[in-house]
């Protein structure tokens, strides 16, 4: 009885699910025929053609633009400020567009988009530029099974394209900036100075080793090998951010720095123009460390020929407020020495008995081949 008084609530149940799953199968069927017979777009981009990139991501505050622009042949940020782009995430972002080609048809239906994250809530939007050719735009969705939905144009199918394109686009400001503070080789510093509450130091560079500036105070111990280390952090220096632009340079104690680094560069080899002109000017490069940041582990940091304020870490900055001792040769610990293997038929924990070091080494190498010309 109780079965026949429920029986209309389960007759309807199976009705719903079945009309489910209909819906489901035609949609399924439909897509499927458009996924097989669909003419897949191409994506023709010349990449040395391409002039501008403006790309809109999603982020917790809306959305954020970045324009990307090629300025006298070097690509730079043009919004929302005008600063040095980064050769190596730009290079990235064109070489995947010149390989981006469709291999299939994802979605035909705009209620889809949400699902594949190519609404305009949820996709990193690309429109890409090449002087007066028509701009391409994209809409680059999720990432799965090692395919990228992607939305062109106007056209309302959802594309899979090979590959993860979304992440050489979905970087926020900071990452498309230059972090490259100094870019010169080591090689060429001819001269380096550091001026800090640690003390003040100046080292010249003379026959391929470094040596005190004439009338430096004396170092004890000085090794050679602790300046060219200090160099090289020098004259390649990454910063690990930017100033937010509220931040002044008074705020950033860069009115009255806490530390300044100077290189002297030389000039590369054969930029005069020709034998008779006079060598090129070397080249000077002073950086300026200022107060630490609202985080204790950064600093702020400039260049004095540039307005650009970088963060840096303390042990960066550190680093290059030395003191004495920095140049001073350390203690080297002995080399480690491999345990020697134990000799058959010698009980575990027995004490080996004390013989020279080459015999130790002559023995320990036997050994060794022995055990490799036993192994399978």
């Amino acid at each position: 009885m109780q079965w026949r008084k429920n029986r209309v609530a389960i007759g309807t149940v199976a009705f719903l699910a079945l009309l489910g799953a209909t819906i489901w199968a035609v949609r399924t069927r439909d897509d499927a025929q458009t996924d097989a017979g669909a003419e897949l777009p191409s994506i023709e981009v010349d990449k040395d053609a391409i002039t501008s990139l403006e790309i809109t991501r999603p982020n917790k505050d809306g959305t954020e633009v970045v324009v990307l622009s090629k300025v006298d042949g070097e690509w730079r940020v043009t919004v929302p400020l005008d600063a040095d782009a980064d050769r190596n995430n730009i290079e990235s972002a064109l070489n995947r567009l010149a390989v981006m080609s469709p291999s299939g048809v994802a979605a035909t239906r705009p209620e889809n988009y949400a699902r594949l994250e190519v609404d305009d809530a949820q996709a990193v939007k690309v429109v890409v530029r090449s002087g007066d050719a028509p701009s391409v735009e994209l809409r680059i969705g999720k990432y799965s099974n090692g395919v990228t939905m992607v939305r062109i144009g106007d056209r309302t199918e959802v594309f899979a394209v090979k590959g993860s394109v979304r992440y050489p686009f979905d970087r926020n400001l900071e990452t498309w900036r230059n972090r490259r503070i100094t870019e010169v080789q080591a090689q060429d510093v001819q001269e380096i100075a550091f001026a800090s509450d640690n003390g003040s130091f100046r080292f010249n560079r003379q026959d391929g080793s470094w040596v005190p500036a004439e009338k430096q105070k004396p170092i004890k111990d000085f090794d050679p090998k602790k300046v060219e280390g200090l160099v090289s952090t020098a004259a390649r220096l990454t910063a690990s951010g930017f100033a937010p632009s509220e931040v002044s340079s008074a705020r950033a104690g860069m009115n009255e720095p806490k530390a300044t680094i100077t290189l002297r560069v030389a000039a590369p080899a054969g930029e005069a123009a020709d034998a008779t002109e006079a060598p090129a000017e070397p080249q000077v490069i002073v950086l300026e460390i200022g107060d630490q940041t609202d985080k204790d582990t950064e600093l702020y940091l400039r260049r004095s020929d540039d307005q650009t304020i970088y963060v840096v870490s303390q042990y960066l900055a550190d680093r290059l407020r030395p003191d004495a001792a920095a140049f001073e040769k350390s203690e080297e610990a002995p080399p480690p020495t491999r345990p020697m293997p134990a000799m058959q038929g010698m009980p575990q924990g027995q004490q080996q008995p004390q013989l020279p070091p080459e015999v130790m080494r002559q023995l320990q190498e036997q050994i060794e081949r022995q055990q490799q010309q036993q192994a399978p």
